[in-house]
């Protein structure tokens, strides 16, 4: 008769066992909350801080600037302009990250310009987008101020 109960409680734990593992799989994950994966995967996350007005007008200056100068291509459109930084250290590196659409190509490119002593800007996607901490800004503003300045460039 022991022998029963033995049996009896290890049929109970291998049921309990694999209807935990059923239930674990199967539970949905609540949209409303956020993906812990996603936040590990994208480091672009909109921040509340403010990046100083001058380093936001120095970038779009050296944007414009940088796009007027080196042509092609020759850019006829800007959107999603954004502003952000990245940390190494202690230091905090500002950039601008956003896309143009070229006369040559009427294809939409990735842009980014960065704040060093000077500036630098590269053409096409740039790990240094994709790794920033953006700031929360209206982009269509951004875009707007570099196209204006294109055209004063030009005249």
């Amino acid at each position: 008769m022991k022998r029963f109960n033995h049996l009896r409680y290890f049929t109970f734990v291998a049921i309990l066992v694999f209807l935990t593992i059923l239930f674990s799989c199967n539970t949905q994950v609540n949209k409303n909350e956020p993906n812990p994966k996603s936040s590990i995967d994208s480091t672009n996350v909109e921040s509340k801080e403010s990046i100083p007005d001058s380093v936001i007008q120095f970038l779009i200056t050296s944007a414009a600037k940088d796009f007027n100068e080196h042509q092609p291509p020759t850019v006829i459109d800007l959107r999603d302009v954004k502003a952000g930084y990245f940390s190494s250290g202690n230091e905090r590196t500002y950039l601008i990250c956003g896309e143009f659409l070229s006369q040559e190509k009427r294809d939409w490119e990735s842009f980014t310009t960065i704040k060093t002593s000077g500036y630098e800007q590269y053409l096409g996607s740039s790990i240094y987008c994709q790794k920033a901490t953006f700031v929360v800004t209206d982009s269509n503003r951004l875009s707007v101020e570099i196209k204006n300045k294109l055209t004063n460039h030009k005249k």
